[in-house]
């Protein structure tokens, strides 16, 4: 990295290029599957809302409505359904990406 870079992480590991498990076997696929993760969140986030007030359950600490909503609509399904079923079950549609654009949007575009 030095040779590469000009910057050395001696002694200081946590900013290095290494600092992501998956980059030192050369798992670099494995990275999209974090923005997969991210917009599947992001939609389901979007549906509970149509009937958790997710921002009054995280101010007031209590977050059984949403333990709830993931238990009714995701953690019981286990296997049995596939993943782009168990996304329709639970938002209505497919996978869609608008759910994370306006994520994106509003936590790092607007004030």
């Amino acid at each position: 990295m030095q040779e590469y870079l000009g910057i050395s992480t001696e002694g200081n590991f946590t900013g290095g290029c290494m600092q992501d498990i998956h980059w030192t076997d050369g798992s670099f696929g494995y990275f999209p599957s974090y923005t997969l993760g991210a917009m599947y969140a992001a939609q389901f986030m979007a549906s509970m809302r149509k009937t958790v007030d997710v921002d009054a359950c995280i101010r007031t600490q209590n977050l059984v409505p949403i333990w709830v909503w993931l238990e009714n609509n995701i953690w019981s399904k286990g296997s049995t359904l596939s993943t782009e079923e168990l996304v329709i079950q639970a938002t209505g549609e497919s996978l869609n990406p608008e759910y994370f654009k306006r994520h994106l949007i509003e936590r790092y575009l607007n004030d």
